[in-house]
């Protein structure tokens, strides 16, 4: 599989990343057995790096795959974030930002035994907290990183604003951020920005959370305990419209001749940005792995990228932001 380098950094990662936001819970039940198999089953198939987070399960994720490196620690390279908090109250689980530095520190060593390792690849900031200063939250991650702990610093979900902030304070080499056909406002400030400053992007979602694998409808739902089914992506007057762009997007791929149909075009669509470093998929088990890793398929041709932005043009009402499971600021 075609490998990219993240940015600043020495890390060449495939252009498809798995991803294992499901294997805590999030997107309706996993299993764990299920959740490793994906892990092995990606890495035979190619794919180099898993990207996880301490909140996916609070723990669960990373164990899973801390199961997986303690059978093959050499075959993968691992980014997990840190960066929400959360605690467990009579009305449920609360979560919320948090990125100081002393916390931060507390949420990597966490990791750290989760995994069971003393140092991770990548380690991203998961969200930006305004009350709290860059400065704070770089100069532990730098510590940390000279300790030995991180081997290299990114940021996730980080808008124009928070870059540049967190640029003064200190080095990352990657912008983790949620990116798809629907979704292309980045395209105006965050990707010219990462591009002048030599910061690699790690596009989560390409696949419109699911939309883009192209077995939704109008009908579709979600269990409640998908966070899919409270976000305005998939509930607004306007899904219907984004049900449409996938079928239209599902009948240039076929054209076109993709074996992957509408997701391959998709993730396709994602990689032909040049700031983006690698697209990060997620799997339930081992067979949605091996279809993930197929996804890496031919590059974007002019006519296809035409063809979507014609069909992006009829629905404008599709691109909004939305709510993906984000958790709100400390109050």
């Amino acid at each position: 599989m075609e490998t990219r380098r993240l940015g600043a950094s020495d890390l060449d990662l495939t252009v498809i990343g798995l991803g294992t936001w499901q294997y805590g819970g999030s997107w309706g039940d996993a299993d764990d057995a299920d959740s490793e198999a994906a892990c092995h089953a990606a890495l035979d198939a190619g794919i180099n790096w898993i990207d996880t987070a301490d909140i996916y399960g609070q723990g669960r994720s990373e164990r899973v795959v801390g199961k997986v490196l303690r059978d093959r620690p050499d075959d993968v390279i691992v980014a997990t974030k840190g960066g929400v908090a959360w605690e467990f109250t009579d009305d449920g689980l609360r979560t919320w930002r948090e990125a100081s530095g002393a916390y931060l520190r507390m949420a990597l060593e966490r990791s750290l035994d989760a995994l069971g390792v003393d140092a991770v690849d990548l380690y991203h900031v998961h969200w930006p907290v305004g009350d709290v200063p860059p400065d704070d939250t770089f100069a532990e991650l730098v510590k940390m990183r000279d300790e030995g702990k991180i081997r290299w610093i990114g940021v996730s979900n980080y808008d124009l604003a928070d870059l540049e902030a967190a640029d003064a304070a200190g080095p990352f080499v990657s912008l983790q951020v949620g990116y798809h056909a629907m979704r292309r406002q980045l395209e105006d400030a965050e990707f010219p920005w990462c591009r002048e400053h030599g910061v690699g992007v790690l596009a989560y979602g390409p696949l419109a959370h699911g939309l883009l694998a192209g077995r939704m409808d109008e009908q579709t739902t979600f269990p409640a305990n998908d966070w899919r089914g409270r976000s305005e992506f998939f509930a607004d007057d306007h899904f219907a419209d984004r049900v449409a762009v996938m079928r239209r997007m599902q009948r240039i791929a076929d054209e076109s001749g993709r074996p992957g149909g509408v997701a391959e075009l998709a993730v396709a669509w994602v990689l032909r940005r040049p700031e983006v470093t690698s697209a990060i998929v997620g799997a339930r088990d081992a067979a949605q792995a091996r279809g993930a890793a197929a996804l890496a398929g031919a590059p974007l041709s002019p006519d296809e990228e035409a063809a979507i932005d014609a069909v992006l043009a009829e629905y404008p009402a599709v691109e909004r932001e939305y709510r993906h499971g984000e958790p709100p600021p400390r109050s």
